[in-house]
């Protein structure tokens, strides 16, 4: 008898334990990105120079790309919409986006991105896991280039277009 009683509290330490690991899973889980590639858009070709990235940063990449090559700006411009501080991030960028527009519906675009850091501080960290930045330098077509900033805020990529250098 004495000794069911330290297994039984083992195991009931264990499904307590279990449990407040899948609450916490369940509390800080990460949506889907509000974003994906459209098939009825234009067809883009995005390659890398160096290092694949992650499918999330490729995802957006793409979806960016393909909303240039289709002249959306104002698609351009959403997707900096979930950039921490979006309100500092977003920027009225119609003017140097649209003239664009062809050269990235013209052929290949090259993407070379950064490694990803997370520089917050521990308790922001926890407190909003998923986070990170990078950068992506994209040449278009035509050998235009175009800078993009991105964040991830609670495991979804958002990023938005400076202009382009050059």
């Amino acid at each position: 008898m004495l000794t069911r009683r330290p297994f039984r509290a083992a195991v009931l330490a264990v499904c307590a334990l279990s449990l407040a690991v899948t609450a916490l899973w369940w509390f800080n889980r990460t949506d889907d990105a509000p974003y994906a590639v459209s098939a009825d858009g234009p067809r883009v070709t995005l390659a890398y120079d160096g290092e694949r990235p992650d499918e999330d940063i490729d995802t957006f990449l793409t979806v960016l790309v393909q909303r240039l090559a289709a002249g959306d700006v104002k698609g351009v411009d959403a997707l900096a919409d979930g950039y921490p501080d979006g309100s500092g991030a977003t920027q009225e960028s119609s003017e140097f986006l649209r003239p664009l527009a062809a050269s990235a519906a013209a052929g290949k675009v090259t993407a070379k991105v950064a490694g990803v850091e997370d520089a917050r501080p521990l308790s922001q960290r926890l407190k909003a896991p998923g986070g990170g930045t990078s950068q992506a330098d994209l040449t278009l077509a035509d050998g235009k280039h175009l800078r993009v900033q991105l964040a991830r805020e609670h495991g979804v990529w958002w990023g938005y277009a400076l202009a382009p250098a050059g």
